[in-house]
């Protein structure tokens, strides 16, 4: 065989293997994409469960721009200096009689992390006229272990339950002396600095959201 033919025939074997590979991996897509959407779907129920436990069911928020809602949102957003939070959603969290509003959940994500992307669920309580953090649970976290990645653990993550913000929170180095702050990670300031801008951007989101409702 000439050496013409001899590419010809490599040419041939490799593009059979790569039509292989490529439907391979497009059966393998369709038995994973179900379970992994089902993974997903429970670990954001989970999530929703544990920053507003007192809630018997949520309900998606329509948060589409014919109220200005978004609008509204980004410049309060620009307002703050918060500039890496993007808004996810906002799940609307009802009493056990369905109809009465308790609060929100809001799924933000703030792209500031020292890892990367740090997504979190945050729990907002507003039915007693105030505005209280509920609890955050994260989402997505890939900051250093032993430093960033504490942000899951006590004291930083309790240090967002029933966390008065009235007014946006701050976090301190210097130890928690007022309603709306919080103590930061030691050695993880970006860490604590993301996850601050994202919790914030989400009590935006709502003081929002509640504005344009009719």
């Amino acid at each position: 065989m000439d050496k013409n033919g001899s590419a010809i025939k490599d040419i041939i074997i490799v593009t059979l293997i790569t039509l292989a590979a490529g439907t391979l991996l497009g059966f393998v897509y369709n038995i994973t994409k179900g379970p992994i959407a089902e993974g997903k779907q429970k670990a954001r129920i989970e999530s929703q469960q544990n920053v507003f436990a007192d809630a018997a069911s949520f309900e998606p928020a329509d948060v589409t721009d014919d109220a200005g809602f978004m609008d509204g949102f980004n410049g309060a957003l620009e307002e703050n200096g918060i500039t890496g939070m993007t808004l996810n959603s906002i799940d609307i969290a009802y009493g056990e009689d369905g109809s009465s509003v308790l609060g929100y959940v809001v799924d933000a994500t703030d792209s500031d992390g020292y890892g990367g992307d740090i997504e979190i669920m945050v729990g907002v309580r507003t039915a007693d006229g105030t505005c209280t953090i509920n609890g955050i649970s994260f989402l997505a976290l890939s900051e250093t272990a032993g430093m960033g990645m504490k942000a899951k653990e006590s004291p930083f993550i309790d240090g967002f339950t029933d966390l008065n913000a009235d007014t946006l929170i701050e976090y301190t180095k210097t130890g928690k002396s007022a309603p709306n702050e919080v103590d930061a990670i030691s050695g993880a300031t970006i860490t604590t600095s993301a996850v601050t801008d994202a919790v914030n951007g989400a009590v935006l989101a709502v003081k929002q959201y509640e504005e344009v409702q009719p």
